[in-house]
């Protein structure tokens, strides 16, 4: 007779990003550098929905440009009047039944893999339950600011919270040219700016050595 151990729940989060699209692909890649939750058969699966609505909005794009691409209340394309709108928050749900394993070797590998997500996101609630054959455990955790999902979390370079030291997935977004929204690279090909210029060529010559 095998040994089972189950994982249910949901935990919603808020990765980093400048559009929807920046925020899919953070929270996609930081899911997919996570440890593993194991069974013998099969590991555990995480499902990503984006909450409905918007919960953020601004006057310009990524690059602080108005442009035609950005709609306003009436759902039309509107240079003057377009907003670039963004939600915030994703739910990810956890789901796993694991064959061959007991409670307590699951409950370490998901505690493991749950505080390397929370290093790397915002976490902001969590509801999961764990349970083996004879162990059942809870994680009911809101992540109010004295949570200790919330104090693992790892902000960026350039917040004041920051020790400078940049988060993991920091280096997933592109740098800005100086004093500018604009890519390094983009105002590199379209913009006459010899400081950038000049930094964008000194990181050519390093890449080839």
């Amino acid at each position: 007779m095998s040994l089972w151990t189950y994982i249910n729940g949901t935990i919603t989060v808020e990765p980093m990003g400048r559009t929807q699209a920046e925020k899919r692909y953070i929270l996609e890649t930081v899911l997919n550098h996570l440890p593993l939750v194991t069974g013998s058969e099969k590991d555990m699966d995480v499902y990503i929905i984006q909450k409905n609505g918007t919960n953020s909005s601004s006057t310009c794009d990524e690059y602080g440009d108005h442009t035609n691409n950005l709609v306003n209340r009436y759902g039309q394309h509107d240079y003057e009047k377009g907003w670039l709108d963004i939600q915030r928050k994703y739910i990810l749900v956890v789901n796993g039944s694991f064959r061959d394993r007991e409670f307590d070797e699951t409950f370490r590998e998901f505690m493991k893999w749950l505080c390397r997500l929370a290093k790397r996101v915002s976490v902001n609630d969590i509801l999961v339950r764990i349970q083996g054959y004879d162990k059942e455990y809870v994680i009911n955790d809101n992540c109010h600011y004295d949570s200790p999902y919330s104090q693992m979390e790892e902000y960026p370079s350039w917040c004041e919270e920051s020790d400078g030291e940049p988060c993991w997935a920091e280096h997933l977004m592109w740098d800005r040219a100086k004093d500018s929204s604009y890519p390094m690279l983009l105002a590199y090909k379209y913009f006459a700016d010899p400081e950038n210029d000049a930094e964008v060529e000194r990181r050519r010559e390093f890449k080839k050595k």
